[in-house]
């Protein structure tokens, strides 16, 4: 374990100025191709494709909770691979923002659509390295499928993999930030997570008995997950989601090259959720400085001049394996 490389800005230090610093101010030019993933049980997802190259790395990005292309760190890291000459593929969530076909959407551990969108674009390229990026909600995918996969001694057609602010436990994130100011990411993803099931309920009958306005009573993700995200995903209650969705355990059997950077000023995963050097695969680095708050990392001397660091450091990890 490593503070790793990161310095923090001496004028945006703060957990939760680094959070939302790029989300209120930063602006990301990105022409992106999108089309439709068909899965093999009849669902589907959107795809987000970014970069002119006809050859050369496959980076797959998954982004956090309710993120979509228009999120400022996804728009900053594919922008960073387009400017490589690499191409890469957002891989949207079911559910989000456009109903999907069943009752079922995506969780914080369902690792099947990115495991078929991998070996689909493996296929196709055998000989074309393929890295994967997962941030916050999507790094714990991510670390789910390599955990998994070592675990059943499978391999997996990637080169290597980076996480950033992997929330490890999902359970304990829910409740951290059901107090004090982290209320406010509460409460915007709660508004998102919303949204998105009053679209369904349009469409679909969820089965849960659940009326639109019902919906503000579920405030917590406790309450969300225990009454929605749990039983529409075949999970017992949200205790039981929490706990196979679950990635501390799992990290032990990565076999794929992987760094995980979390800070640990991070203000919606306590530090005490980051794994020790002793509990993760000998192929598994871990950076975490001080300051950088959840998907922050923003250095730079000026405030008219941030430098966003993922953007740099996250390619510059995957180089050294394409």
């Amino acid at each position: 374990m490593t503070d790793g490389r990161f310095k923090a800005s001496w004028w945006l230090r703060p957990a939760h100025a680094q959070t939302l610093w790029a989300s209120v101010v930063r602006k990301v030019k990105l022409r992106v191709r999108t089309e439709q993933l068909e899965l093999p049980d009849g669902d589907f997802v959107p795809l987000d494709r970014v970069g002119d190259a006809t050859d050369g790395p496959i980076v797959v990005v998954l982004p956090g909770l309710q993120g979509d292309v228009q999120s400022a760190p996804v728009r900053g890291i594919l922008k960073a691979f387009e400017s490589r000459g690499w191409r890469g593929v957002l891989l949207n969530y079911r559910g989000h923002l456009q109903p999907n076909r069943f009752v079922a959407s995506y969780h914080c551990g369902k690792t099947c659509d990115l495991d078929y969108l991998v070996r689909q674009l493996h296929e196709r390229e055998p000989h074309t390295p393929i890295g994967v990026v997962g941030l916050s909600v999507g790094a714990n995918i991510c670390l789910k499928w390599l955990g998994e996969s070592g675990q059943r001694g499978q391999s997996l057609p990637v080169a290597a993999t980076v996480m950033v602010s992997a929330p490890f436990h999902l359970g304990t994130v829910a409740r951290k930030i059901e107090n004090g100011f982290s209320r406010i990411y509460q409460k915007h993803l709660l508004k998102s997570l919303h949204d998105d099931v009053q679209r369904k309920m349009r469409v679909l009958d969820v089965g849960l008995g659940l009326t639109p306005d019902e919906l503000p009573q579920l405030n917590t993700f406790v309450k969300f997950d225990e009454r929605i995200s749990a039983p529409i995903n075949g999970f017992l209650n949200a205790a039981d989601y929490y706990e196979k969705t679950r990635t501390d355990t799992l990290l032990r059997h990565i076999n794929i090259p992987t760094l995980i950077i979390n800070a640990r000023n991070d203000p919606l995963v306590p530090a005490h959720l980051i794994p020790r050097p002793e509990n993760v695969s000998p192929q598994v680095t871990l950076e975490t400085p001080r300051n950088g708050g959840h998907m922050g990392f923003i250095t730079g001397r000026r405030p008219w001049a941030p430098r966003y660091w993922l953007d740099q450091r996250v390619p510059d990890s995957l180089a050294a394996f394409f």
